[in-house]
């Protein structure tokens, strides 16, 4: 036996193990210089993580204190937070020959800022897509989401407006159609969360997000907002107050080759406009009188039996036009269609084919 070569080889093993334990130690430094760099890459954007921990042996990274935030962002309103996102291997589905990824966002936060859409830097689709690809290798089977919450907020309007949605658990299945792929929606999203005034959100979504424009059939309900949590967008859009009264909301939304359509229709019950005294005294006999004659109008539109106000706003459009950016023009007929909307239920009219 020649024992200088086995000697030899026995310093060229520990020297490649010691070499694995310093690339093993230096590998979170160079993942997190490198999200940092991405993330700060997209346009109109900064970024920044805390930390990165590499789990080698299930095959994950976790990002703790991710931050992304828009240039015209106030300083407490960031993009988007996230606590922690855990990015992985989806073992499961590689067991059916498919090598795709599973991501659990714990208590992410994203702030919608009104009145700062005038940022010329705003990323394309294009953009969007490189960087979370760039996050994430692999494509997304499994989305979960944990104590997530969303916020609209404008500064702009005279009271400002909050309006949020939180402890949102969400999940998301078969993204990637590891399962079912012969099915036109086959993967599923479920979201369930709190909205200001104590209302319920539910959503149930079926979707087929590897199209390049996904198809997808949602419906949603928001029930039991109290309105007077809304007041500050009330007063602001309307310029009245809200004494009393509950919302439910309805949606049902399909999208296929593009184009969409769907309805909205919010439900108010037992809403009371004007408290006379009150309004007098904050604000006046002008006031007080706008606000009778508000009080009036929606008496007159309520059913009798159940003081419903009741209203019906379709949707409609497509998301295939080269002279527009589908998904802002998307979200533009949202937000318009639930404001002018004004009464309740699924009628299970839109069906998906």
């Amino acid at each position: 036996m020649n024992w200088k070569k086995l000697k030899t080889g026995y310093w060229i093993l520990i020297g490649i193990v010691l070499l694995l334990i310093v690339i093993r130690l230096m590998l979170p430094s160079i993942v997190k210089r490198y999200v940092n760099r991405t993330l700060s890459e997209l346009p109109g954007y900064t970024g920044r993580v805390q930390d990165i921990d590499i789990r080698l042996i299930r095959g994950a990274y976790v990002i703790d204190g991710l931050e992304l935030r828009k240039h015209t962002d106030p300083k407490e309103y960031p993009f988007l937070q996230i606590q922690r996102a855990d990015l992985s291997l989806e073992w499961r589905a590689i067991f059916k020959g498919r090598l795709v990824g599973e991501i659990v966002l714990d208590r992410p936060v994203i702030h919608i800022v009104a009145g700062k859409d005038d940022d010329s830097r705003e990323p394309s689709k294009e953009h969007w897509t490189k960087t979370l690809k760039a996050l994430m290798p692999m494509t997304v089977n499994r989305l979960q989401v944990d104590s997530g919450k969303i916020a609209y907020l404008d500064f702009s309007s005279k009271p400002d407006v909050n309006l949020s949605i939180s402890n949102m658990q969400l999940t998301a299945l078969n993204l990637a159609n590891v399962e079912d792929a012969a099915t036109p929606l086959p993967s599923t999203v479920h979201l369930v969360g709190t909205s200001i005034g104590g209302g319920k959100l539910k959503v149930d979504m079926k979707v087929n997000a590897m199209k390049e424009t996904p198809d997808f059939d949602v419906d949603a309900a928001l029930t039991g907002v109290k309105l007077t949590s809304l007041n500050d967008f009330i007063e602001a859009k309307a310029k009245i107050d809200v004494e009393k009264g509950t919302l439910d909301m309805y949606t049902e939304l399909q999208a296929q080759n593009g184009s969409f359509e769907g309805y909205v229709k919010p439900f108010i019950k037992g809403v009371k406009v004007l408290d006379w005294k009150e309004d007098k005294k904050e604000g006046g006999i002008l006031q007080a009188a706008k606000e009778a004659v508000v009080g009036f109008l929606v008496k007159t539109v309520e059913n009798p039996k159940t003081e419903k106000v009741a209203t019906r706003v379709p949707i409609s459009g497509n998301l295939n036009d080269p002279d527009t950016d589908g998904w802002t023009t998307f979200i533009g007929v949202l937000k318009n269609a639930f404001i002018k909307a004004f009464n309740q239920g699924i009628e299970g009219t839109i069906n998906s084919g």
